[in-house]
């Protein structure tokens, strides 16, 4: 009869076991990136479909005031997202981002008062740089995190936007717009892509894991049996005298 007084097995790990703390970061990190994705995707896509004032196709115009509608209600949503993603991010760069948030309240200011391409180049240079060196100080912040290559490339299309409208000087309202709607619609589709990586690779893990899990139980569950077996005893022989 085989003694049962020591584990012949290692303690399995707890069935909810969490997920990496890096891993588990990042995923709290996918639902604020795919709404600010989605917000920079339809503000760029906005500002390629808006019309245009067309006395011939070789002099397409846009106002100063419909440009600023747009900037305003794109930074208005912008900053309220930058609001959640803040509340979701890691303590080490939740400060930063929601100094990106009130940012943009001076540049709301300022396009609400601008009436010439001059000012409107103004508040957006300074808002993208602005908000372009923030990223990049969060992307060093995080870089221990999976994906995180994405927040520089968005700090990357923020600071090139700001260079080009701040050296911008015979630049037009349409053309202050069209570059900020390109910057923001690049960086809108990294963030829609790197948020749903981060949810998706997050399942994948836990799904692993929860499997692994399964598996050790079964495998006690074997050995118990296969040891309650071993301790019964055994049945008397009738035919001894």
């Amino acid at each position: 009869m085989m003694s049962t007084d020591e584990p012949r097995t290692e303690p399995t790990q707890p069935r909810a076991e969490a997920l990496p703390r890096a891993v588990a970061e990042a995923k709290t990190l996918g639902s604020p990136m795919i709404v600010r994705g989605i917000l920079g995707v339809a503000f760029g896509f906005a500002t390629v479909f808006w019309p245009r004032d067309a006395a011939s196709p070789k002099h397409l115009s846009i106002g100063v005031d419909i440009v600023d509608i747009l900037s305003i209600s794109y930074l208005v949503l912008f900053a309220l997202a930058l609001v959640y993603q803040g509340l979701r991010s890691p303590l080490n760069v939740r400060t930063a981002v929601f100094g990106q948030a009130v940012i943009t309240i001076p540049a709301i200011v300022v396009l609400f008062l601008a009436e010439q391409p001059a000012e409107l180049r103004a508040a957006l240079s300074i808002w993208a740089l602005l908000h372009g060196l923030i990223e990049l100080w969060n992307y060093r912040r995080l870089k221990s995190h999976p994906m995180a290559s994405d927040f520089l490339i968005a700090a990357a299309c923020h600071v090139l936007l700001g260079v080009i409208l701040m050296f911008g000087d015979g630049f037009g309202a349409l053309w202050i717009l069209g570059f900020t709607g390109v910057a923001t619609l690049i960086a809108g589709v990294i963030f829609i892509i790197g948020g749903y990586s981060r949810i998706s690779k997050a399942k994948l893990i836990a799904a692993g894991r929860e499997e692994i899990s399964a598996e050790a139980d079964s495998d006690s569950a074997t050995v118990g049996a296969s040891e309650a077996d071993d301790d019964e005893p055994d049945a008397p022989d009738h035919h001894s005298r």
